[in-house]
């Protein structure tokens, strides 16, 4: 008994706080932290990127960008021109994940080509 009696009382956490985040708040949003770019600036400069890397080729690409989250839509006419645009897209500053949804025209092949 008397062991139970010197236990510590177990503090109970706050009502909004599990798991170490506190509900109500998004910690990690672009413009609040020091030297992020915000979406509209990344945006715009994967757009220059994809420009000069593709040229013509890469006015039917639409970017959205959502917290440095980069969705890639519309259509290009190989596999090069999508993997091309996909990569120059990562290779953007600020950057943190890629989804190239990049519908393919025309196809020299079924797939993407055969590395050898």
């Amino acid at each position: 008994m008397q062991e139970k009696e010197r236990e510590e009382p177990r503090k109970e956490p706050a009502k909004d706080y599990y798991a170490g985040y506190v509900f109500g708040s998004h910690p990690y949003t672009s413009n609040e932290l020091p030297g992020r770019k915000g979406d509209e600036e990344l945006k715009n400069d994967i757009i220059v990127n994809i420009r000069k890397n593709l040229g013509f080729r890469g006015s039917n690409i639409n970017v959205s960008v959502f917290d440095a989250t980069v969705t890639l839509s519309g259509v290009v006419k190989t596999y090069d021109d999508r993997s091309l645009a996909g990569q120059t897209t990562w290779n953007t500053s600020g950057v943190v994940k890629v989804l190239n949804e990049l519908d393919v025209t025309e196809p020299d092949t079924a797939g993407p080509k055969r590395r050898v």
